[in-house]
């Protein structure tokens, strides 16, 4: 963050940016789902393209997802194993 931080010193990162950010990138990448699944605007892209946009905001997501977890102290393996793991099948 910190040269995105330099390219855009405008731009106030407090501790509001990254859930914003995530809504934002999210209403990004469901758009991209939507042109890829037909049932929004092409905008002239190939079906290549639009999965490729949409590849991209899935990591947007992902990444944005990723900082705000470090941000706020929480160890995403932690958190897994309570919420997810714990359901799967123990082999």
């Amino acid at each position: 963050m910190t040269m995105y931080q330099e390219e855009f010193p405008e731009v106030q990162v407090d501790r509001d940016y990254y859930p914003f950010k995530i809504s934002e990138e999210w209403g990004e990448c469901m758009q991209a789902y939507l042109m890829l699944t037909d049932r929004g605007r092409q905008k002239g892209k190939s079906k290549e393209e639009i999965k490729d946009a949409f590849e991209q905001e899935v990591g947007d997501v992902f990444g944005f997802l990723l900082l705000f977890a470090e941000q706020e102290g929480i160890n995403l393996e932690e958190a897994l194993t309570k919420k997810w793991f714990k359901r799967l099948p123990q082999e």
